[in-house]
């Protein structure tokens, strides 16, 4: 009898049970802080370690080294004082002639920033990133040059002297007193992977650059595979011209260029 009256006890907790709803399971990731969401998907330059692929740096740690490196920011995390970074290689900033050296070309690199606060994300954790993964503003800045003009629209009013411009084009390009000058390229990267080696050659380009003297539409004028277009404009977005001017200032021009492809 005691038997059966602790069985029907048991039945009595566990039916209820049966009927309520699970818990949620709890989440296994760390969510993102606001500040950090920003990088997700930036464009920046992490200046002369970028021939490392995994590079971690504590506070006040220099960036010595000649391999400055364009990157596209695939993923950050943040965790106990740590910032993580998943940076995809773009390819080499150049100003004018200078080309910097690196010992390797990296698809990908990883950046680790260690000894921040592991409370909050505060300005001086974004300031610390800021330092190690630059704009190309701030890059131009740290190399000597200047560069300090807001994104814009793209332009309406276009000057151009190429073979088919259009007549609003070339009555524009009367009036232009100088035309757009590259202050910042990037040598984009490709990776060949069917092993036939290291090569680099040059691709024309049409490029509209507008008031803002960032270029806001591009055609290629070469016959390349999909791979080679693919990287040449991934690099397009981190260019910056000193844009066309007029006697009453700066407007949209369209203009050759030619970009570099670096295969290895």
């Amino acid at each position: 009898m005691k038997r059966s009256k602790r069985s029907l006890l048991l039945l009595a907790l566990v039916l209820p049970a049966c009927h309520t709803n699970p818990k949620p399971a709890p989440a296994t990731g760390v969510a993102l802080p606001e500040l950090l969401r920003p990088y997700l998907g930036a464009l920046r330059v992490l200046p002369g370690r970028g021939d490392e692929k995994l590079l971690r740096l504590k506070p006040g740690e220099p960036l010595a080294g000649g391999c400055d490196v364009a990157v596209r920011v695939a993923s950050v995390a943040f965790e106990q004082g740590e910032a993580r970074f998943a940076l995809d290689g773009v390819g080499q900033p150049r100003m004018g002639d200078k080309r910097p050296k690196c010992k390797v070309f990296l698809p990908a690199l990883q950046l680790v920033l260690i000894g921040l606060p592991a409370g909050p994300v505060s300005p001086e954790t974004t300031a610390r990133i800021d330092a190690v993964l630059l704009t190309p503003e701030d890059y131009l800045r740290r190399k000597g040059g200047s560069f300090d003009r807001p994104k814009g629209e793209a332009p309406g009013e276009i000057a151009s002297q190429l073979a088919d411009a259009s007549d609003s084009e070339r009555r524009l390009a009367r009036v232009v007193v100088a035309w757009p000058k590259p202050l910042l390229s990037v040598e984009a990267f490709s990776r060949d992977l069917s092993g036939r080696g290291r090569h680099e050659r040059l691709v024309n380009l049409e490029v509209t650059v507008g008031a803002d003297g960032r270029i806001h539409r591009h055609t290629v004028k070469a016959s390349i595979d999909d791979a080679h277009q693919k990287a040449i404009e991934a690099a397009l977005p981190f260019w910056r011209f000193e844009p066309a001017r007029r006697a009453d200032g700066p407007l949209g021009a369209r203009i050759p260029v030619e970009a570099s492809l670096r295969v290895y």
